[in-house]
């Protein structure tokens, strides 16, 4: 995690060394500058540039002075709730720590709580879910870490909570639900589904259930083989094709693998690379060693010494059970597995 923290007078400067340090023990990397003509150290550029350059790449900005300040400082930069960092306000003598952006999926309020405990600062929280105590879906989906499809529909959850409502939560069956389940969330699982949920917690898209609230898991694992030499494109249209025959969404997906023969294979490499995934290899020893029931071809133990890449190595990276078998298609041949996963109600 990455912040970065500006203050504007001689006490706000030391206020922030603190805070710095304080971010630091909970393993952040921290910027720190000053603006202000009466201190040797002020930094020459201006405040509109040094906010928009970190909004574009930390996790966290906290300033040290009036609100006002940040509220203007920020507002040109201001994209969406999911991609905006959280940024945070404390005055100079520290009394006060308000998360003025990004309070939920951002981790503002849950910051401003931490630091109010360790700098004896009054952390001011607004957002109502937290005023009424209510279950927040935003929170619960990035600390359990999975991707919210749809926040116009998170938002009108949380209003309907605040309105003393109850929502339906559905989970796929790989998933191990912990925790305290709020009195106002009814859980069941996918196979209990009766009518359409509020929200399901899984890693397929379900077409009968299009008004839902998805919130996914990145647990699924692409296992992939190629022709040598395969452009990326056909790569890409295969690994799509695969998804969608069997209703897995995109956002799911986590890592490819393949055996360790396609270690450089440009195409794999390229398409990891654009879609951000993880690319794992194994040997055919170790592909031989996955434990399943798997489609198998002479040729290709012939060729690369075990009877099937894609879906051996899908199950292997994941640990988990094959969701999807193996697809052909231009050269390129397809299989998906998803690890088993947990939600924790806090």
């Amino acid at each position: 995690m990455k912040g970065a923290i500006i203050s504007f007078s001689q006490k706000g400067f030391l206020l922030s060394a603190r805070v710095e340090a304080v971010l630091a023990e909970r393993g952040y990397e921290v910027q720190r500058a000053v603006k202000c003509r009466a201190l040797a150290h002020s930094i020459e550029e201006p405040l509109s540039e040094w906010t928009g350059r970190n909004f574009a790449v930390q996790d966290v900005l906290i300033f040290v002075g009036a609100a006002s300040i940040a509220v203007r400082a920020i507002a040109p930069y201001l994209r969406s709730k999911a991609e905006d960092p959280a940024v945070l306000v404390m005055d100079e003598l520290g009394k006060h720590c308000i998360p003025i952006l990004s309070g939920h999926m951002g981790g503002a309020n849950e910051l401003a709580v931490f630091l109010g405990r360790y700098l004896m600062a009054d952390p001011v929280i607004t957002t109502a879910t937290d005023l009424n105590e209510k279950w927040a879906v935003d929170v619960f989906a990035v600390k359990n870490q999975l991707h919210m499809e749809d926040l116009k529909k998170a938002k009108s959850i949380s209003a309907r909570l605040l309105a003393g409502e109850e929502i339906l939560l559905a989970a796929e069956e790989d998933c191990t639900v912990e925790g305290e389940i709020p009195p106002e969330v009814k859980i069941c699982t996918v196979c209990e589904l009766k009518n359409s949920p509020d929200i399901l917690v899984g890693v397929h898209r379900y077409s009968r259930w299009k008004d839902a609230l998805y919130l996914v898991p990145r647990k699924v694992v692409l296992g992939m083989g190629c022709r040598k030499g395969t452009e990326v494109s056909k790569i890409r249209e295969a690994a799509k094709h695969l998804l969608c025959q069997n209703g897995i969404s995109e956002s799911a997906v986590a890592a490819v693998a393949s055996i360790d023969l396609k270690a450089g294979e440009e195409g794999l490499l390229t398409y990891c690379r654009q879609e951000g995934l993880e690319f794992q290899v194994y040997s055919a020893g170790e592909l031989k060693q996955a434990e399943g029931i798997f489609s198998s071809s002479e040729f290709v133990a012939r060729s690369v010494g075990v009877d099937n890449v894609c879906e051996r190595s899908a199950v292997l990276a994941s640990g988990g059970r094959l969701i999807a078998g193996k697809q052909a298609r231009d050269g390129v041949t397809a299989a998906a597995a998803v690890a088993d996963w947990r939600v924790i109600f806090e």
